[in-house]
């Protein structure tokens, strides 16, 4: 390479380039880690309630119509 062409990225040596610290970043919030204190364990629900047979009824009833459409046209 000739000296006279200016050179796109000059040579950094070992000791003028600046020393890199790779860290990671924080885990989100609420994120539990292995420092945690006191982690608190997900509670479940006490009770369930059952919401009735409406879901039932509306498949049934959307088939019998698809049944009566395609039996009609």
């Amino acid at each position: 390479m000739s000296s006279g062409v200016p050179t796109a990225y000059p040579n950094v040596s070992s000791t003028t380039a600046p020393t890199r610290v790779y860290t990671t970043p924080p885990p989100p919030v609420g994120y539990p880690t292995a420092t945690d204190p006191s982690p608190n364990p997900p509670t479940a629900p006490a009770t369930t309630q059952s919401r009735g047979d409406g879901f039932w009824k509306g498949c049934c009833a959307a088939l019998c119509c698809c049944c009566a459409l395609e039996a009609c046209c």
